[in-house]
């Protein structure tokens, strides 16, 4: 099978002024973000995922959901972006960095790789190495509030279920008004209509109720519990898993892999992004100009990317009018949240 070269999307320069606050991550212990927050939002709903269609006898809710995704209804689903903008998105009141900085461990896969990843063969860029993730796929989704189907990005998580799948909240809840998503499956690794290892779907979503009840974009982080796979192997096994890491500075050196699929993109390969993330104005998140356009949405951000996974810092968010991803601040809620769901199956 043929992996075509990951796209380098932007190496983002932050100001000297940014440059000088940044936190070195590749040595010495992690600089813990500063107080003054709470972690005010921090409860999470869970439910049992569903699909859209009338069960048939003999078919498993992960064999449905995954039935439903002809290559048709794949290519014509609709970037989740505009799921922001129905929700009637807010900024959080009250909600900010807390506790001291805190890690998952990343895992390696424990089965032998169905295929190799690409790397870029681009030179003279700082990222002329990065390559494509197995950890990181597109995400399919039913959304019964409007009849649609969408696309998002997600990465899978290393966690003691090795189930345990990371995106944004309003990949799997439409929000304030809005209903939970049916039909879920992650492809990791999606190549064009390839699906190198398989599609995953949905056991159970989980949402910060901030989310599911105000749109609270600083809420805006979701954690799937897929299904195994059915020869009965669990997704990090198989992939991988990215480690979590929260309460870190406002400034870190991350990359982005995701699936942007609007324009100028196409949603067929990941693409990456790396640079120093910054705090944009008064609010509790981290951005980056990266100008990643919808289907990104969900993607996760990886501070210490080896080429194969890294510790998620963050979940693709929001796109401005100048090019500026953001996404939720990482603390300890969200650590607490993948405590909470981490041992599920």
């Amino acid at each position: 099978m043929h992996f075509p070269d990951i796209r380098r999307v932007a190496t983002v320069a932050a100001s000297a002024a940014l440059v000088a606050a940044t936190v070195l991550v590749g040595t010495g212990p992690a600089q813990a973000a500063p107080g003054g927050g709470t972690s005010g939002g921090a409860s999470v709903s869970t439910v049992a995922a569903t699909t859209s269609t009338t069960a048939r006898s003999g078919l498993t809710a992960a064999q449905q959901a995954s039935d439903y995704w002809t290559k048709e209804r794949m290519r014509t689903a609709i970037s989740a972006d505009v799921l922001v903008e129905k929700a009637g998105a807010v900024a959080g009141k009250g909600l900010g960095p807390t506790g001291a900085a805190r890690s998952v461990p990343p895992a390696a896969p424990t089965v032998a790789p169905a295929a190799s990843r690409a790397k870029s063969l681009a030179s003279g860029d700082i990222g002329a190495n990065v390559a494509a993730s197995t950890t990181v796929g597109k995400v399919f989704f039913y959304n019964p509030a409007d009849g649609r189907n969408y696309v998002c990005s997600a990465g899978a998580v290393n966690s003691s279920s090795k189930l345990l799948v990371m995106s944004a909240g309003h990949c799997v809840h439409g929000g304030r008004g809005g209903q939970w998503m049916q039909n879920w499956i992650f492809v990791p690794l999606y190549n064009y209509g390839a699906e190198p290892y398989g599609r995953w779907s949905a056991k159970y979503l989980t949402a910060f109720n901030a989310w599911i009840n105000d749109s609270n974009l600083e809420r805006d982080v979701s954690y799937i519990t897929v299904y195994p796979n059915a020869s009965g192997q669990r997704l990090v096994n198989v992939v991988g898993g990215n480690g979590l890491s929260v309460n870190y500075s406002y400034t870190q050196a991350v990359t982005i892999l995701a699936y942007p699929a609007a324009p100028p993109y196409d949603g067929g390969w990941q693409q990456y992004c790396q640079g120093t993330t910054y705090r944009p104005g008064s609010e509790y998140k981290i951005a980056l100009n990266c100008g990643f356009t919808g289907g990104s949405s969900g993607a996760v951000w990886l501070r210490l990317y080896n080429d194969a996974y890294g510790y998620v810092n963050g979940v693709m968010s929001t796109l401005n009018s100048a090019g500026v991803n953001k996404s939720p601040y990482f603390d300890t809620a969200v650590m607490d949240a993948y405590n909470s769901v981490a041992a599920r199956v």
